[in-house]
This record gives structure tokens, C-alpha cells and sequence, in this order.
């Protein structure tokens, strides 16, 4: 169980870092959250996006998954 914590550590960090990254990297698509639910903004989460979307939205499923086991493996005594 120890192992698994650690491991929950270190993938917390490592998708926390390449998350930063990656959305740094990524080019203003502009309009902001305003547009997101109508109008153009409406492609983000249609059939448009791309692969570095897809990539984003499997560093941030790997970061919340490592803060539950994080937190599934945490010892309070």
C-alpha cells in the first residue's frame, strides 16, 4: 500500500508538470468562456479537437486519478 502512494505521488507531480505545460503551450483560441456553450465556441468539444486536447484531457484524468488514490491511500494514524 505504501508503494501505491508514492506512485500516487509521483504521477501527481508529473501530470501536475506536463498539464502546466501543455496548456501553456497551447494557441489562444480566443472568446473565452463565454463562447464555450454557443455559437463557434461550440467546435472545442465537438468533432474538432484535436489531438492536443485529447492529450490535456488525459493529463488532467491522470492528475485527478492520482490525487484519489493519493487520498484512497492515505494513512491518518
Amino acid at each position: 500500500m505504501l508503494i501505491l502512494h508514492y506512485v500516487g505521488w509521483f504521477l501527481f507531480f508529473a501530470s501536475a508538470l506536463l498539464l502546466s505545460v501543455v496548456i501553456l503551450l497551447q494557441e489562444p483560441k480566443g472568446g473565452g468562456l463565454a463562447e464555450a456553450f454557443g455559437g463557434m465556441g461550440a467546435e472545442t468539444f465537438g468533432v474538432k479537437s484535436g489531438g492536443i486536447n485529447r492529450f490535456t484531457f488525459t493529463l488532467a484524468t491522470a492528475f485527478c486519478g492520482s490525487a484519489i488514490l493519493i487520498s484512497s491511500t492515505w494513512n491518518a494514524g
